[in-house]
């Protein structure tokens, strides 16, 4: 029996997400381009703690910079999604301050407060006031090129703080090597997943009616967890949720016990790599078996690669295929954010 295709309306794409996803690797090999020519007029010196201000498109790329660089970077890299800063920041703490926009208000908040307590500031933006205070303050700053929603610039967002740790000798040349051997794979696997018979349009059509349950591992695909649900949420229009093994053995697993009528309406999506530590492999084979009987759906994605940065972006790339299709499945634009624009002008009205 031949597998029915289902049918894919990409009229509905109106602004061409699709071209942006597939524009992921180019935006890594355009952010080489940016560094190149990028100078710094400031002195970076004892520096103790990395600290990544943004929200959003703009905060996941500094997690999945984070995650690439653990084994290379000298420092701890902190994402803070907030409008304040944490009480251990001092002039020792290097700010990268990341707004695609340049507007964001949460930023823009915790900015100010970093300029209050003399930390030295790289700000990563379009432009917007983000950039107007830098300029004013002789802030070194990063330009990120327009043209896109801020969750389909993470090619830029994530290269351009890799590139710029590097350039400080924070992050080591081999991590900037890996990224840059993995641009071709990634080319071939967006080659083959832009076609409405890959295998995204076929995890999308199991997920599509689904509140998907996203499990990753803490130590890699945590981070392609956190940025699928994010993506399900802005592309798709659907809400999932997220968590991270060990830890969900500790707590969540016992959520799957009442309501069964719920978890019919649930499917499972675990993120898997290859160099997870073997306990948590086990764990999550055992969990799997174990709500079976549970969850509506489970699937399983992974990728191959020569190495762990290679496989989780392509398990980046790839979930953001499958948010892509499930947008289209559910008749939706996977563009427009109205929900979000909504709320930013009655927030704009109410102060």
């Amino acid at each position: 029996m031949n597998e029915v295709i289902p049918v894919l309306n990409t009229e509905l794409d109106q602004s061409d997400m699709r071209g942006a996803i597939i524009d992921f690797p180019d935006q890594i090999i355009q952010s080489f381009s940016i560094m190149k020519n990028w100078t710094s007029h400031n002195e970076y010196n004892d520096i103790h703690s990395i600290l990544v201000l943004g929200m959003g498109g703009s905060a996941i790329g500094g997690d999945v910079a984070r995650v690439i660089s653990q084994d290379s970077c000298s420092l701890p890299i902190i994402v803070s999604r907030s409008y304040n800063i944490p009480e251990w920041v001092d002039p020792h703490t290097l700010v990268l301050a990341s707004s695609y926009s340049g507007e964001t208000e949460e930023t823009l908040s915790a900015f100010a407060q970093c300029r209050d307590r003399n930390c030295p500031v790289i700000v990563l933006s379009t432009g917007g006031k983000i950039t107007e205070y830098a300029d004013e303050f002789g802030l070194d700053r990063v330009t990120i090129p327009t043209g896109f929603q801020p969750r389909a610039a993470l090619g830029f967002s994530f290269s351009l703080i890799l590139l710029l740790l590097n350039r400080l000798d924070f992050v080591k040349d081999n991590t900037i090597s890996l990224v840059e051997d993995s641009i071709e794979p990634l080319n071939q696997l967006s080659l083959e997943l832009c076609h409405k018979d890959s295998s995204a349009v076929s995890v999308a059509e199991q997920i599509h009616t689904t509140c998907p349950i996203i499990y990753g591992s803490e130590d890699l695909t945590w981070v392609a967890a956190l940025r699928f649900r994010g993506q399900l949420a802005e592309n798709a229009k659907m809400l999932s949720f997220h968590h991270h093994f060990p830890e969900q053995n500790h707590n969540e697993i016992e959520g799957w016990t009442a309501n069964p009528d719920i978890m019919n309406r649930l499917s499972i999506i675990w993120l898997k790599d290859e160099d997870d530590h073997s306990g948590i492999q086990a764990r999550m084979n055992i969990s799997a078996s174990l709500l079976d009987s549970c969850s509506g759906t489970q699937v399983t994605i992974t990728q191959q690669g020569a190495n762990r940065v290679e496989r989780l972006m392509k398990l980046i790339h790839y979930t953001d295929w499958v948010s892509y299709y499930a947008a289209l499945m559910n008749d939706v634009d996977p563009t427009p954010v109205n929900r979000i624009q909504e709320l930013k002008a009655k927030i704009s009205e109410a102060t």
